[in-house]
């Protein structure tokens, strides 16, 4: 695998991904270092926050085009705009687009923007990664010149344990986004605290649901992987999403997740997971999804995120 050098612009929420993308190259005798000139491109406020922000976007786009080795942009700044300024003549360009269809209003993703980085020139235009099926159809549709590649979503190579709590608890993690699905934790949470369950919702800008104990906060690195190890059960509820790094951070943690059938939770546990719910289903469905996860059926998590790290390694295989 080869030396790669990737822009990491929002280094607070990515901060994990960096390491298990540098755990996914170094296992195949690779590196994924962070480029000593990137510039974070987050949480600046106000007029000049901005400002501030568009210059270091710029700024990360003019120090890759100098760069000799391959280099990926971890995360697009300016959107899908980035699918045509991160190119350059002296290697390959990579653009890690996570979210092709994005899940609330961002910039870079209006009708104007597609059809300019759709049109890229042929010479030099950057490869565009995503991180399962549904993603990528929907970045062909976008970008129907790109060459586009399916990575799965890196993972460490082995993960910690901490103690289960001292009965069943089930976890919500992560940030609030309009997507999650408010309905469906509100006559879910009842019926699990009927039975006797922690049931706790963590993450910035949650309102106040029935049934949940909700921390509306920021939590740190080392926190957020305590919560979802001693978690008997972490629940992913959105609506529409395409990957989710918590996901993949509670499988390290040996913690099953119950969610929606999707292609990302299949890549990740495969097919039979018994934490599988059809779309559409309700409260009672998922209910039986979380006693069965519960129970361990099917293959170990160690066994899983074993496999899951070597279809991932192979994956990267494609970065060249």
């Amino acid at each position: 695998m080869i030396d790669l050098l990737f822009c990491d612009p929002i280094p607070v929420v990515q901060h994990h991904y960096e390491r298990e993308l540098q755990d996914v190259f170094a296992s195949a005798g690779g590196s994924a270092t962070l480029a000593p000139w990137s510039r974070p491109v987050e949480g600046m406020p106000g007029a000049l926050g901005k400002a501030r922000m568009l210059a270091n976007a710029v700024h990360n786009i003019r120090q890759q085009r100098a760069e000799r080795r391959p280099v990926m942009q971890s995360w697009p700044s300016l959107g899908l705009l980035e699918a045509r300024l991160w190119s350059s003549p002296h290697g390959p360009r990579y653009v890690m687009l996570h979210d092709p269809s994005p899940l609330r209003k961002q910039y870079g993703h209006s009708e104007r923007s597609q059809r300019w980085a759709a049109a890229a020139p042929e010479a030099h235009r950057p490869t565009v990664l995503v991180s399962n099926p549904h993603a990528f159809r929907i970045a062909r549709r976008a970008l129907p010149h790109h060459r586009i590649e399916h990575v799965l979503h890196p993972i460490l190579a082995t993960g910690r344990r901490v103690p289960k709590t001292a009965r069943p608890s089930i976890l919500v993690a992560g940030q609030f986004k309009p997507v999650r699905n408010l309905d469906l934790l509100a006559a879910l949470g009842p019926r699990l605290r009927a039975r006797g369950w922690d049931t706790t919702i963590v993450g910035r800008g949650w309102p106040d649901v029935p049934g949940w104990t909700v921390q509306n906060r920021f939590v740190e690195e080392h926190e957020l992987d305590d919560l979802l190890g001693s978690a008997w059960v972490h629940l992913l509820t959105y609506r529409q999403y395409f990957q989710s790094g918590v996901t993949v951070r509670a499988l390290e943690m040996g913690t099953p997740t119950v969610g929606e059938d999707t292609d990302f939770l299949k890549d990740l546990f495969g097919a039979d997971h018994s934490g599988l719910v059809a779309a559409g289903g309700d409260a009672a469905a998922y209910e039986r999804a979380i006693d069965a996860a519960i129970e361990g059926e099917g293959p170990s998590l160690e066994s899983l995120q074993a496999d899951y790290f070597v279809r991932s390694r192979e994956s990267w295989r494609v970065v060249r």
